[in-house]
């Protein structure tokens, strides 16, 4: 295999993906966009918020960043492995999920990055494509954000809002007597920290858990 050599990306594709992941997802989207978006990659650096302030640009996409990661790590990784990985300390939890990107961008430049413990793949997960489309949202909206701060208006994601509906739809008509896990539990969880949709975060998973001590459990292996 061959490192990625690119003027569009930094000369080390895989560090960039586990110190600054939000901007290396960003430029690497930039890079595969569609005409219909043309975006300076200069602006990415110029994206205004701070990583934990979710009501930000940059927060709201870290948030969700964090949510799609976990989420398929969840998915994934057996339940030990998940909680050794991502709940027992902050800072393996954080370059395991920015190795999810990694393995990623790396497999779309024909290279394999390799994990210990090993990780299943999860480039092809369906949840990159909400990422996908939460990037565009904000990459579309960031020209006219950074000329006129003041005055411009941002329009947040609609990322959590469509992933309570598709869990709503899942207890619908989604789950079965096979009791698997729904997919969109862990990030369920995470929006109750959201005060605009916690209420309905909450009645949703109170439906969850009325299905039964399995409910629980999985609720628990979050």
């Amino acid at each position: 295999e061959i490192l990625p050599q690119s003027p569009e990306l930094p000369a080390d594709v895989f560090t960039s993906c586990l110190t600054t992941p939000i901007k290396m997802a960003l430029r690497w989207f930039c890079t595969r966009k569609s005409p219909l978006l043309q975006i300076d990659q200069e602006l990415i650096d110029k994206i205004p918020g701070q990583l934990n302030n979710r009501k930000s640009v940059l927060g709201e996409l870290n948030w969700i960043f964090t949510a799609i990661t976990d989420t398929i790590a969840w998915n994934l990784l057996p339940a030990e492995l998940f909680q050794r990985l991502f709940r027992q300390d902050l800072l393996v939890a954080s370059i395991f999920r920015n190795f999810i990107l990694a393995e990623r961008l790396l497999r779309s430049l024909n290279c394999t990055p390799v994990s210990v413990p090993r990780i299943p793949p999860s480039y092809q997960h369906p949840l990159w494509s909400a990422w996908d489309l939460a990037a565009d949202v904000c990459l579309s909206q960031l020209p006219d954000i950074l000329a006129d701060p003041p005055l411009a208006e941002y329009k947040h994601s609609s990322f959590f809002i469509e992933q309570l509906t598709a869990f709503e739809v899942w207890l619908e008509f989604g789950h079965d007597d096979s009791k698997d896990k729904p997919l969109q539990l862990p990030i369920v969880l995470q929006v109750l920290l959201s005060q605009a949709h916690r209420l309905r975060a909450l009645l949703l998973l109170a439906r969850f858990l009325d299905m039964g001590s399995w409910a629980v459990n999985h609720a628990l292996s979050v």
